[in-house]
């Protein structure tokens, strides 16, 4: 079993428990099925990615997330569930495109940088995510519009300057 495969399945089996565990501890019993349903629809959208299951599973959780956020349901299982279900959608894909090439060193070297990217990403994801939800700051609209628009000119600067050429 490939680093792949573990990383997808302990993602899988991760979020999907936290969806249900979440729907089970509100007591709603239906939720916790459905999400038995989504953890399994997983398993066969891994087997035939072109579908496109793998969109519908990921829209799924989310949507799982957000209901089981309105039926009154752990906000922190829901949050946890639905964005470690974006890492579940992202591994399909990845292993999708490396089905047909051979495991030699340079796609070794692309999956190991693409599983450390998809791990920083979601951690730092998640952890940006509870911090908004226990730190609260009043800014004015107008500040925070500056912001984001100071946000947007810096990732456009850093992405001009990574799109040079040497």
């Amino acid at each position: 079993m490939t680093l792949r495969q573990i990383f997808f399945f302990a993602c899988l089996a991760f979020s999907t428990f936290c969806l249900a565990a979440g729907y089970l501890i509100a007591g709603q019993w239906a939720g916790a099925a459905l999400t038995l349903i989504t953890g399994l629809a997983w398993l066969y959208a891994r087997k035939d990615p072109a579908l496109w299951l793998p969109q519908i599973c990921l829209v799924a959780a989310v949507c799982l997330a957000v209901a089981g956020l309105l039926a009154g349901a752990s906000p922190v299982l829901m949050l946890l569930g639905s964005g470690v279900a974006l890492a579940v959608w992202d591994l399909i894909l990845l292993e999708a495109a490396l089905k047909g090439d051979t495991l030699n060193k340079q796609t070794r070297r692309y999956e190991s940088r693409h599983l450390q990217s998809l791990a920083l990403a979601l951690g730092f994801g998640l952890l940006v995510t509870f911090l908004g939800r226990w730190l609260h700051f009043q800014l004015p609209f107008v500040i925070l519009l500056l912001f984001v628009a100071l946000v947007i000119f810096g990732l456009d600067r850093i992405w001009r300057y990574i799109k040079q050429p040497g």
